[in-house]
């Protein structure tokens, strides 16, 4: 395989149904024939879980800056310039350090434990919802609303106006997508402007009511000078907000898929739910909600045994480092018990990142994923694919289908039937 064919199959893994419905297929392919080269649009391509674990940790590398070439995307769609950013997704040491450590403290282990109760308490409706239908969709009814009304929560948004909001969260993601197109990327735009908008009109009803939601509690440090500016409050208040559902929902809709397709593994969890921490890594191994990463040298270095000057790029496909045969045994089977071994257990994944980018609420993903797989198979004696509405007109039943997006990968639909215990 050359570069050229290997650029071609990367862009199958979007552009073609196959490929969105079986990127891994893909991915191993490229491991075995060219498991890193340099692309046609600019970065060099890393599928392996070593070669993407030296970039994401290597403290000589970043996220792009505004003065670095920005290659186009995989559909040819123009990147949103990102300067004068105040975003922590495409910040560096020092800004992002300090308006990381100005947010995290909502995301510590402790502290997502303390709000267990709280949503397992808004997962109810949700089931409630479903089992009155005898099924439903489970993107529409539960995948999306939960983590919605759990970063609404967290933040201090008020529910009422949560469903208002998520559609415009929706398309500004595909501005870090890295197939999205010129029309998606205005989309996105837009949405970001209308985002912009409700919250400042939020932080002025903040400053004058003040509640316990993190929202106020940065709106406070802004106030106290703590070098949190205006912009960089509500522009990162988008980006928690965005990031609290959009990955999230991926989770459970990807996860609760690879449950239906192994009824081994779903009778397992119901008479073993102690695996269900290990059961949501290994979903979040298998079919990562974020596929891929982006990292460039910011000072001239050495990575992966070549001499590199500032600005030289990278994209790290998670996904693929996710399934690299060296590292984890039998990749394509999904085990639930595969990361129940502790620290002797399975390398931990890719799908959170490394370095100082390591998603900031990977905790409480995790947390919502464990609750919500939880709350269904306490719920009902049987949950499985409803086949009446994934059946096509020719009378063949097909899978979920996966939307068409290269970094985020989720469902369009997850239609299910379910029976209450």
């Amino acid at each position: 395989m050359d570069p050229s064919e290997a650029d071609g199959l990367l862009a199958a893994v979007v552009m073609s149904e196959e490929g969105r419905q079986d990127p891994y297929s893909i991915y191993a392919r490229m491991r075995a024939e060219l498991p890193r080269w340099e692309s046609g649009f600019g970065p060099t391509v890393l599928t392996t879980y070593q070669d993407s674990m030296e970039v994401l940790r290597n403290p000589r590398l970043g996220r792009p800056e505004p003065d670095m070439p920005q290659a186009a995307n995989i559909s040819g769609g123009t990147p949103r310039s990102r300067e004068d950013s105040t975003v922590m997704l495409f910040l560096n040491p020092p800004d992002h350090t300090r308006i990381r450590g100005l947010v995290s403290r909502a995301f510590t282990p402790r502290r997502v434990e303390v709000l267990r109760p709280r949503l397992e308490k808004i997962l109810q409706p949700m089931l409630d919802e479903l089992e009155a239908g005898g099924g439903g969709d489970v993107m529409e009814v539960l995948a999306i609303p939960f983590p919605v009304a759990v970063i609404s929560e967290l933040l201090g948004v008020p529910q009422s106006e949560s469903d208002e909001i998520a559609p415009y969260v929706h398309d500004g993601a595909r501005l870090i997508d890295a197939a999205a197109d010129d029309d998606a990327i205005a989309r996105g735009e837009a949405a970001t402007v209308k985002l912009a908008e409700y919250f400042v009109d939020l932080a002025q009803r903040k400053r004058r009511e003040p509640d316990d939601g993190l929202f106020s509690a940065l709106i406070e440090l802004e106030a106290e000078g703590d070098r949190l500016s205006e912009e960089e409050l509500i522009s990162n208040t988008i980006l928690l907000y965005a990031a609290g559902f959009e990955t999230t929902s991926n989770l459970i809709g990807n996860g609760l898929r690879l449950l239906l397709t192994n009824p081994a593994e779903l009778e397992l969890l119901r008479t073993e739910p102690q695996l269900m921490e290990s059961a949501v890594w290994e979903m979040l191994r298998h079919d990562s909600p974020v596929q891929l990463n982006v990292r460039a040298v910011l000072e001239e270095t050495e990575v992966l045994g070549e001499r590199l000057p500032r600005g030289a790029g990278f994209l790290v496909l998670q996904g693929s480092g996710n399934h690299d045969e060296n590292v984890y045994e039998d990749p394509s089977r999904f085990d639930i018990a595969r990361f129940a071994g502790g620290s002797e257990g399975a390398a931990t994944p890719l799908s959170f990142g490394w370095g100082a980018h390591h998603c900031l609420g990977a905790h409480l993903a995790r947390a919502e994923g464990e609750i919500v797989f939880g709350g269904i198979l306490d719920r009902f004696s049987d949950i499985g694919l409803d086949q009446t509405v994934l059946r096509g007109a020719d009378g063949t039943t097909n899978g979920p289908r996966f939307r068409p997006s290269f970094t985020l990968r989720g469902l369009e639909s997850l239609p299910v039937t379910v029976e209450r215990r």
